[in-house]
C-alpha cells in the first residue's frame, strides 16, 4: 500500500517542482514541517518555507526542478534526486539535490536537502550581474 501513496506524493512533488510557486511547494507540506538546506539556517513551519521560497524563485525566477529519481526506504521516508535548473546573472545555473523527505499523512513532515553548497555559492559568486537580485531577494524576506 505505501508504494502507491509514496508514489502519488512524489508525482505532486515532481509536478510542483517542474513550474515551482512558493503556493504549490508549501501545499506539499505540513505546517510544522522542517526544513535543513545548505547555505540557509533551517525553516520552520509554514512561514519559514515560504521565506526560503520567495527569496529562492526571487533569486532564480525561472527555476525548474526536474525529477531523475526516487527511491521509498519505508511507507514514512523517500529521497528525492531533482536536478535544479535556472538562470543567474544572465547565465544558466544547474545543481543536484538529494532530498530525504520524511512524510506524515501523505505531507512533507521534515525535508533535508543534500547538495554541494559550497559549489553553488561558487557559481554564484562568480556572476555579479545576478547579485543586485539576490540582495533585494535576501532584503524582502
Amino acid at each position: 500500500m505505501f508504494q502507491t501513496d509514496t508514489a502519488a506524493f512524489v508525482h505532486r512533488f515532481a509536478e510542483a517542482w517542474a513550474a515551482p510557486t512558493v503556493d504549490g511547494l508549501v501545499a506539499l507540506t505540513h505546517a510544522d514541517a522542517t526544513f535543513t538546506q545548505p547555505l540557509y539556517s533551517t525553516a520552520r513551519g509554514h512561514a519559514g518555507l515560504t521565506n526560503v521560497l520567495d527569496e529562492l524563485l526571487s533569486t532564480i525566477p525561472d527555476l525548474r526542478g526536474e525529477l531523475l529519481t526516487w527511491a521509498a526506504a519505508d511507507d514514512e521516508t523517500v529521497f528525492v534526486e531533482l536536478r535544479l535548473t535556472g538562470t543567474f546573472g544572465r547565465k544558466p545555473i544547474e545543481w543536484v539535490t538529494v532530498d530525504k523527505i520524511v512524510l506524515r499523512d501523505g505531507l512533507i513532515a521534515s525535508r533535508t536537502a543534500n547538495f554541494d553548497g559550497l559549489r553553488l555559492l561558487g557559481s554564484l559568486a562568480r556572476r555579479p550581474r545576478g547579485w543586485p537580485a539576490w540582495l533585494r531577494a535576501k532584503l524582502d524576506r
